[in-house]
């Protein structure tokens, strides 16, 4: 069984896109049960974070970044010893090949590092 610990990156997409969903959906129902769903789907790689296979983004990397899907959004996440690191949510029809997260990523995955002095 792994931690999961939400990066401020990833807390703050959840935010924007629970917002986004708000501001295009007439009713309240939706986006709170995206927001519920996303936030189960991330408790839940407690327990399946192994399961799930390497992100597209994962090539521009030189730790495995692991994706979860939920609804038409990715949860991308590195495994780091016993804590899953959720690092981003993005919709899927975002361009993968935006680096600019590359920065982000690798600044949050060395802080980790045992060694990364």
């Amino acid at each position: 069984m792994f931690r999961v610990r939400i990066e401020v990156e990833a807390k703050n997409n959840l935010r924007k896109h629970y917002q986004n969903l708000c501001s295009r959906n007439p009713g309240p129902e939706y986006p709170d049960q995206w927001f519920y769903g996303v936030r189960a789907a991330i408790r839940d790689l407690a327990v399946s974070a192994a399961q799930c296979g390497p992100a597209y983004e994962d090539r521009f990397f030189a730790q495995t970044i692991r994706q979860r899907l939920f609804d038409s959004y990715k949860i991308l996440f590195a495994i780091r010893g016993d804590t899953v690191h959720v690092l981003h949510i993005r919709h899927q029809a975002q361009d993968p090949e935006d680096l600019s997260l590359r920065n982000l990523w690798h600044r949050t995955l060395m802080a980790e590092a045992p060694d990364a002095a």
